[in-house]
């Protein structure tokens, strides 16, 4: 049994971990990432390794946020419509908060921390 005790400092993750029926994660990469090395791990990897890890990826009822049958939108599509519906929902979306209207102007969005690591920095280039 590994103690989550050197000397006379407690480390509250590792005693978290050894007293887990189950470690999760953000993703199934991130948990690889984690086992990968020390320095990913932040001295937990092996830990990690022997107890197990498990990534999970974000997800959603697709039955629920179904576009083709969405009562909160306006334009209906599918797999087969979408290219031509992603025109109108632009507009509707400029329109709908305020922007101009205009098939010129582009429309980012992005989910997640404004951090390197997420890619955000790409956005300002």
């Amino acid at each position: 049994y590994d103690k989550p005790v050197k000397g006379r400092k407690i480390n509250w993750m590792k005693a978290g971990i050894l007293e887990s029926d189950q470690i999760l994660t953000v993703s199934p990469y991130y948990a690889e990432e984690l086992v990968s090395g020390e320095d990913k791990g932040v001295e937990l990897d092996n830990i990690l390794r022997k107890t197990g890890i498990i990534g999970i990826v974000n997800g959603m009822d697709v039955q629920e946020w179904n576009p083709l049958t969405d009562k909160y939108t306006g334009i209906k599509y599918d797999a087969t419509t979408v290219m031509n519906a992603k025109p109108l929902i632009k507009e509707a979306l400029q329109a709908e908060v305020g922007l101009p209207v205009d098939k010129d102007i582009p429309v980012i969005g992005f989910i997640g921390r404004l951090e390197e690591q997420k890619g955000s920095d790409i956005l300002v280039e």
